[in-house]
C-alpha cells in the first residue's frame, strides 16, 4: 500500500512539476513573439520609443504616420499569433516638439548642475515645465525661500543673474538655437518671486 501511495505521490509531483514547465514555456513563448513583433513594427515604421509590461504596450511614432495604423498592423500581428489581453496606445509625436523638449532638459540640467554646486544656492531646484513650439521655453528655478521673505526679489534676481550668465555661454547657446525663453524664479509656496 505505501509504494502504491508512493507511485501516486511521485506522478502526481511530476505531472504538477511538467505543467508548470509548459505554461512557464508559453509565457516565455509569448513575451518573445511580442517581442518579435514590436521589433518588426520598428524595423518598418518610425519608432521613436516603446515599452510595454505584461498587460500594456505603449508606442511613440514619428507624426509622419497614422498612429491609427500603426495600432492596427499591432492588434492584426498579436491575432495572428493568438495574442491576447494586451491594450495599446499609440502616439504620433512632432519630432520638432521631440527634439526641442530634449534640448530643454539638457539646458535645464545643465543650470542645475551648476547652481547646485554652488553653496549660496543648496536648495534650489529645477522645475519641471511645458516646453511647446509656439510658446517661449521657460527656465523654471524653484528655491526654498518665501516670498514674503525681505531678501526674496534680491535672491531670485541673484539666481536670474547667474542663471543668464550660464545661458551665454557658448555651449548653451548652441543648444538653444535661437529659442525664445524666459527665467522664472519660485518660492517654496510655488509662487513667482520675480
Amino acid at each position: 500500500m505505501k509504494r502504491i501511495k508512493a507511485c501516486i505521490l511521485f506522478i502526481c509531483v511530476t505531472l504538477l512539476l511538467s505543467s508548470c514547465q509548459i505554461s512557464k514555456a508559453s509565457v516565455e513563448d509569448k513575451g518573445s513573439i511580442v517581442q518579435k513583433v514590436l521589433d518588426n513594427i520598428s524595423a518598418r515604421y518610425p519608432v521613436i520609443n516603446y515599452s510595454q509590461d505584461n498587460r500594456n504596450i505603449w508606442m511613440d511614432v514619428e507624426n509622419t504616420v497614422q498612429a491609427s495604423d500603426v495600432k492596427k498592423e499591432i492588434q492584426q500581428k498579436f491575432e495572428e499569433n493568438n495574442i491576447k489581453g494586451y491594450e495599446i496606445t499609440v502616439h504620433a509625436l512632432d519630432m520638432k516638439q521631440v527634439e526641442k523638449e530634449h534640448r530643454w532638459s539638457m539646458i535645464d540640467f545643465y543650470v542645475f548642475e551648476n547652481l547646485w554646486k554652488k553653496e549660496k544656492y543648496k536648495g534650489v531646484r529645477s522645475k519641471l515645465t511645458n516646453i511647446t513650439l509656439e510658446d517661449p521655453a521657460i527656465v523654471a528655478i524653484s528655491t526654498p525661500i518665501m516670498d514674503a521673505d525681505p531678501n526674496a526679489k534680491e535672491y531670485a534676481a541673484q539666481i536670474q543673474k547667474e542663471v543668464n550668465v550660464l545661458l551665454q555661454r557658448k555651449k548653451m547657446k548652441k543648444l538653444i538655437e535661437g529659442d525664445a525663453y524666459k527665467i522664472v524664479i519660485y518660492d517654496e509656496q510655488n509662487h513667482p518671486i520675480n
